[in-house]
């Protein structure tokens, strides 16, 4: 069976209970520091572009906040196990290459371990831009190459190397970002050093 890059182990056994509930916990610190660092006002519609089972977009979904928390992924089978968590979430089948929403339309785009299983990561990038309004904010989380995960370069034709995906430095992340006209704010290293993310704000 293929174990996506959202799974450990297959659905229902030990290992992929302990994997949801570290990234439940994971999820549960991002949205706490996108909360306090990405939404300046009140009825803010976010976007997590690659979401996988869409676990912090659940928690999104909670906020005061938020009026619109929306999931996208192009993997039907982790938008299926989001809704079997959260019936009332908004889902969408969709490639981060290539998002289905009004330019301008998003407070906040995201995402977390999502561009590294991706061979071209900026053209993403470049669609999150699109949709997120003038003044918005993006955020992309990135497995750290400076981190424990250093050693993925002399794996990365293996299964586990290919399980993780690219690695990435804090300076490459905000070079990407900076690339294609975004402002890096924010800099976080997150479980344990083993991601790293940059917030960047879209001033246009």
């Amino acid at each position: 069976m293929e174990i996506k890059a959202w799974q450990l182990g297959a659905p229902g056994t030990l290992p992929y209970q302990c994997y949801d509930r570290l990234r439940e916990r994971l999820n549960r610190r991002l949205v706490k520091f996108l909360l306090r660092n990405a939404l300046t006002h009140s009825d803010c519609r976010i976007l997590e572009a690659g979401s996988g089972p869409a676990f912090a977009s659940s928690i999104f979904n909670a906020a005061d906040r938020v009026c619109l928390s929306i999931a996208v992924d192009i993997d039907i089978e982790a938008l299926h196990e989001a809704r079997r968590r959260d019936s009332g979430l908004a889902l969408v089948v969709a490639d981060v290459q290539r998002l289905p929403f009004r330019d301008g339309s998003i407070d906040l785009c995201w995402n977390s371990s999502t561009i590294e299983h991706l061979e071209t990561p900026e053209s993403a990038l470049v669609e999150m831009k699109a949709v997120t309004k003038p003044g918005g904010m993006i955020f992309v989380g990135v497995p750290n190459s400076c981190g424990p995960l250093g050693f993925q370069r002399l794996i990365s034709e293996a299964p586990v190397g290919i399980w993780i995906g690219k690695t990435f430095s804090r300076r490459q992340l905000a070079e990407m970002l900076s690339a294609i006209g975004l402002q890096p704010i924010h800099n976080k290293f997150y479980f344990f050093r083993f991601f790293v993310g940059v917030l960047a704000r879209k001033d246009s």
